[in-house]
């Protein structure tokens, strides 16, 4: 009777050795599983603000090239103003000079 005593004294220990190692494990994972959703939510966060800054960047070149569109023709219409003032500053002082 002792002996089985002992015997099942030695089990229920054992089992509880057990039961804390699997305890131990359990929380084990239940850190690694909260490690890894916070890994793919910051990825996932990362990866829309990578989409987005292309389409901010996108929207930029094309206003950029729009820009300078813009500036070309206000270039083009500001030498061909210039060139009529100084036409007409001529003809002006022409006329000045003229007895």
């Amino acid at each position: 009777m002792l002996r089985s005593a002992l015997l099942l004294l030695l089990l229920s220990m054992a089992s509880l050795a057990q039961a804390k190692d699997v305890s131990a494990k359990q929380v084990g994972v239940e850190y690694a599983r909260q490690n890894l959703d916070k890994a793919e939510a910051e990825h996932k966060d990362n990866l829309r603000r990578v989409s987005d800054s292309e389409k901010y960047f996108a929207d930029a070149q094309k206003r950029l090239a729009d820009d300078r569109q813009n500036a070309a023709v206000s270039k083009k219409k500001l030498d061909e103003a210039k060139a009529k003032y100084e036409r007409a500053q001529q003809l002006l002082d022409e006329a000045w000079k003229q007895p």
